[in-house]
């Protein structure tokens, strides 16, 4: 009986440290981040990070708002869409293509009820 507890709990073990996903950024690896404030409608943005944190945090004190909401994008896209007949409607989407994360921005932010969602804002994370 001590054995098969044994064995089970080394099964156990090296299910929870051996297949943990790795914290760390890839070198390489670029973010961007935008911050919206449905209050007043201001935008602000970070790209060319080199870690999500970074670009979280340099998009929101650009904003300079408190109920600023973000996104975040790795190695992509990312765009945010606007209400122009809703105050504070928005969404936000990435992709691998400013293309593709602008249409992928408008069509979030009418599933939120706004149906004159229009993009204003893609960038990079590559800092382009």
């Amino acid at each position: 009986m001590k054995n098969g507890t044994r064995v089970i709990l080394l099964i156990v073990a090296i299910l929870a440290f051996g297949t943990r996903p790795t914290l760390v950024a890839a070198e390489g690896d670029t973010y961007a981040a935008i911050a919206f404030s449905p209050s007043t409608v201001h935008w602000a943005y970070a790209n060319g990070e080199k870690t999500k944190e970074a670009a979280l945090a340099n998009a929101l004190k650009k904003c300079h708002r408190s109920d600023a909401r973000t996104n975040w994008c790795r190695n992509s896209y990312i765009a945010l869409a606007i209400s122009d007949r809703s105050t504070g409607g928005w969404g936000s989407a990435y992709a691998v293509t400013s293309e593709l994360a602008r249409s992928k921005a408008v069509a979030e932010c009418i599933a939120n009820n706004n149906p004159d969602g229009r993009a204003v804002l893609c960038v990079s994370s590559r800092g382009d």
